[in-house]
């Protein structure tokens, strides 16, 4: 398989964000990293896109920012870390459209975050966690921390970032790390399901929620902004389809 940054495919309504490079475990440098960011934008932007599903080649998900680069000194700023790969994470946090990672491997390092940063994560038995970054004695990024905190709570946050240990499937998914688990021959049903779910789903209803959500977790919504989303979500076709169907049942029975 030729090695390659990351890539953005479409089927249909669903996109895959898929990390290239398997004979590197799918580290990520710099280059990488703003592939990424295009791919975001890009995503952002495209209205006709339901679900985003991102994924990896190989048999590892991602071994996290490449640590050559690391040792040559590129800890990045405080806000975003090495690489700037929290910007990364930002950016698919805040994608309109659901994100699933498909967690078919082991994953490591930024790449943690990475996963974290997507609205559900689906992985399979056996495979495991690893931030090794205080054995290393790298101080973790804040939005990386900040988003763990919002999203998994401290005692989880404490857990993968502070004991810097092997963290397993079963322990993933009991801490809300994973939203998912699956055997391993049934992951593609399992990321299939719920793309399909979410795809069928009443688009400006889940773009209002998703946003109103990740809000809400940090503190930010505010009355206007979740009224805004509310009367979109009411106005759209979508709905007005389904109220109306409900009154044709209704005078129907």
């Amino acid at each position: 398989m030729t090695e390659t940054p990351p890539i953005l495919e479409r089927h249909g309504a669903i996109a895959r964000l898929r990390l290239n490079r398997p004979a590197l475990r799918n580290r990520l440098g710099a280059d990488d990293l703003a592939v990424l960011l295009g791919h975001c934008a890009t995503l952002a932007a495209d209205d006709s896109v339901r679900v985003v599903v991102f994924e990896a080649a190989g048999p590892v998900f991602s071994a996290g920012f490449d640590l050559d680069a690391l040792s040559r000194g590129d800890t990045g700023d405080a806000e975003d870390g090495p690489g700037g790969i929290g910007r990364v994470g930002t950016a698919l946090a805040a994608l309109p459209q659901p994100v699933i990672a498909r967690l078919h491997g082991n994953l490591y390092g930024g790449a943690v975050d990475l996963a974290l940063a997507c609205d559900f994560r689906i992985g399979v038995t056996g495979m495991e966690l690893l931030m090794p970054a205080a054995r290393i004695g790298l101080h973790y990024y804040r939005s990386g921390l900040a988003r763990a905190v919002e999203r998994i709570g401290p005692d989880a946050t404490r857990l993968l970032f502070v004991s810097a240990q092997a963290i397993d499937a079963a322990t993933l998914l009991r801490i809300g790390y994973l939203t998912q688990l699956a055997a391993a021959d049934g992951l593609d049903a399992a990321v299939d399901a719920l793309a399909a779910r979410l795809e069928a789903n009443a688009p400006l209803a889940v773009r209002g929620m998703k946003a109103a959500i990740a809000r809400l977790a940090a503190g930010t919504l505010d009355g206007e902004s979740f009224a805004a989303g509310l009367d979109a979500a009411h106005r759209d076709p979508v709905f007005i389809e389904a109220m109306g169907a409900l009154r044709a049942k209704k005078r129907g029975g």
